[in-house]
């Protein structure tokens, strides 16, 4: 079996791949404890796990390693492939990660 985070959740991930508003839902806790949705990405994709992640959205797991990379600046387009399996339309990253 492939490496996981310590914080994957076998249960939790299963329920979010599932269901997109749960998704939603998960996304949107997680807001209120980051500073920034690229920060709440890198949480639920450890918890998650890249694989489900990247099936989700569509990427290759190796681009979407790179992309939530800290210091890496992100395409707008880029941030919303990633912000779509969770319905969200507004997206809160700092200018500086946004090229």
């Amino acid at each position: 079996m492939a490496n996981r985070f310590s914080d994957w959740q076998k249960d939790l991930s299963a329920e979010l791949i599932k269901s997109k508003k749960r998704r939603k839902m998960y996304f949107e806790a997680l807001q209120e404890e980051y500073d920034n949705d690229l920060e709440v990405l890198r949480a639920i994709v450890k918890v998650m796990g890249l694989k489900e992640f990247s099936n989700l959205c569509g990427l290759p797991s190796s681009n979407i390693s790179n992309y939530l990379k800290k210091g890496k600046d992100l395409k707008v387009s880029t941030i919303k492939k990633l912000i779509a399996p969770f319905g969200i339309k507004v997206v809160n990253i700092p200018l500086d990660l946004a090229a």
